[in-house]
């Protein structure tokens, strides 16, 4: 497969004091401050930047990039542990984290694509598998970290990248190049590019898109990664779909531009379409289905499975379901054009529950009166105090029986990621909606959209102290409303890692005290823990 890679211009003069000898360039490096890790890779990213764009041999630029390899690792891995997982918008520091981490990714690739480009024109030469095999594992592994840094960060992935990663890949299978064990410079590329293979990066790369990625949580991707790194070698290439479960096939166009797709929902190759291959999950899901499996005796196998636990079993419960029996939409979907207010964290609901009590006490009427006018109650808190909450509206773009589509253009302080707890309060509504965001993706123009589960139609405001081990430290919490109004309140939405089974705590609800016993996890996420209690 040819390959037409897109590549700086090499043409910029290089300043007269620019360090061109490794043993000098190794030193510089060593004495970057890596305790100051977004200035250390600044510097990192303008030297690579300077050496892309002026005219050096293949060996002078492997020399660069070796010397500098050892370093780089450690600065990506300080940037995603900065910038991964953060909530949208992103915050200052978190943000500069990731896009320089997205530069030195591509300017990495950069280097190795033009090696290859270089001595792929030499193949006939001696030897040239051992020569390009290497380089060409580095380019499609930098290629691979910028789709993942877009899927720990919900961002979408750039024009492209899925395109050369695609390009790099065929061109792999036709010089025989796949399953060639790679070398690694030091130990520290050992451990960030854990892969031995080129088949593996392309392979893990497509499974964690097919994973549904903008609706995994917190350090989800990587609990993926360590599921496929348990699993090696059992995916397959086929020619075709015969005799196959269609659930368990994928089709990828390796002159397209996408991420793999699954055989079962018709899929389309992408613009081009010509040369595809298609991706086989029946060992990994035979493989999984074991590991899925409960152990002897373990008298919290049923609590483990719970789809709403968010451990390991339960993620491969859900890899299972998206890579052997794609799921089907429950309910449909019934386009909307409404604002709403939201707010997001136990914290704001709390604070704007309170609000929505004192409005009640005050409010005789669903509606206030401006200019003899009937007026719907004011649904965007302005106050200074609500503003510093935060509180933003939402655009609803469709509506299900249990959850909304939610869109707001760029701006806004309210800041959302998968697992967060969210209070959403329609336009002339008394009460704030509790709901769980369950996927969020960045757009173009940094708006965002994300899609929202409700779980309540109300909340009532209260703190909970367990009665042994609490620190003696009364949290914010929020009791849930049951759909029907007849039934008692019975759920609890804590802070995380406030539930343990049958463990004991006291509820002040405005000040009438009660003590509860913990008995049913319903959901753990990073942000919060749903519980049931009994009385």
């Amino acid at each position: 497969m040819p390959l037409n890679l897109s590549l700086p211009v090499s043409t910029r003069a290089l300043a007269k004091d620019f360090e061109t000898n490794p043993k000098k360039i190794k030193l510089w490096a060593e004495s970057l401050p890596l305790t100051k890790t977004v200035e250390a890779g600044k510097k990192l990213h303008e030297f690579l930047e300077n050496v892309n764009r002026a005219k050096f041999s293949a060996d002078d630029r492997l020399a660069f990039i070796e010397t500098l390899t050892p370093i780089l690792c450690v600065v990506f891995e300080e940037l995603e542990a900065i910038y991964a997982y953060s909530s949208l918008p992103m915050p200052t520091r978190q943000l500069d984290a990731f896009q320089l981490a997205r530069k030195l990714a591509i300017e990495c690739a950069y280097t190795y694509k033009l090696v290859l480009m270089e001595r792929s024109g030499k193949l006939l030469k001696f030897n040239a598998k051992k020569n390009i095999g290497p380089h060409l594992y580095r380019a499609i592994y930098y290629a691979a970290a910028q789709i993942l840094q877009c899927y720990k960060t919900y961002h979408p992935v750039p024009q492209g990248v899925w395109a050369e990663l695609h390009q790099l890949f065929g061109f792999a299978e036709d010089s025989d190049l796949v399953s060639e064990p790679v070398e690694f410079i030091n130990e520290n590329q050992r451990a960030a590019q854990s892969k031995t293979n080129i088949g593996e990066v392309y392979v893990d790369t497509c499974l964690i898109s097919m994973a549904d990625p903008y609706r995994l949580m917190y350090k989800e991707v990587d609990r993926v990664q360590e599921v496929l790194g348990r699993n090696r070698a059992m995916v397959d290439f086929r020619n075709d779909s015969e005799g196959a479960n269609p659930n368990e096939l994928f089709v990828i166009a390796l002159d397209g531009d996408q991420a793999p797709k699954p055989v079962v929902q018709g899929t389309r190759a992408a613009a081009g379409g010509v040369i595809l291959r298609i991706l086989e999950t029946k060992r990994l899901i035979e493989r999984l289905k074991q590991r899925a499996q409960p152990s002897v005796g373990n008298n919290n196998a049923t609590l483990a499975q719970s789809r709403a636990t968010h451990d390991m079993t339960d993620l491969i419960q859900r890899l299972l379901r998206l890579w052997g029996d794609p799921p089907k939409r429950q309910f449909r979907r019934n386009p909307a054009s409404a604002t709403l207010a939201l707010c997001s964290g136990i914290k704001g609901i709390a604070y704007f529950a309170e609000r929505e009590l004192e409005q009640t006490q005050t409010e005789d009427d669903s509606a206030v009166y401006e200019g003899g006018k009937t007026m719907p109650l004011l649904t965007i808190p302005q106050d200074d105090a609500a503003k510093q909450v935060g509180v933003d509206e939402w655009q609803v773009l469709n509506q299900s029986a249990n959850g909304l589509r939610l869109h707001r253009k760029q701006g806004g302080t309210v800041a959302v990621t998968v697992g967060e707890a969210v209070g959403v309060r329609f336009i002339g509504g008394r009460t704030w909606n509790i709901g769980v965001v369950r996927w969020l993706t960045l757009l173009e123009g940094d708006e965002l959209e994300f899609g929202l589960e409700l779980v309540s139609p109300a909340a009532t405001s209260v703190t909970i102290e367990a009665t042994i081990g609490g620190g003696n430290r009364a949290l914010p919490a929020l009791l849930l409303a049951p759909p029907h109004s007849e039934t008692e309140s019975d759920e609890i939405l804590t802070l995380p890692d406030t539930f343990s089974d049958l463990r004991e705590f006291t509820i002040n609800d405005h000040g009438h005290q009660y003590t509860v016993r913990g008995s049913t996890l319903m959901e753990r996420t990073s942000k919060f823990d749903l519980f049931q209690f009994t009385k």
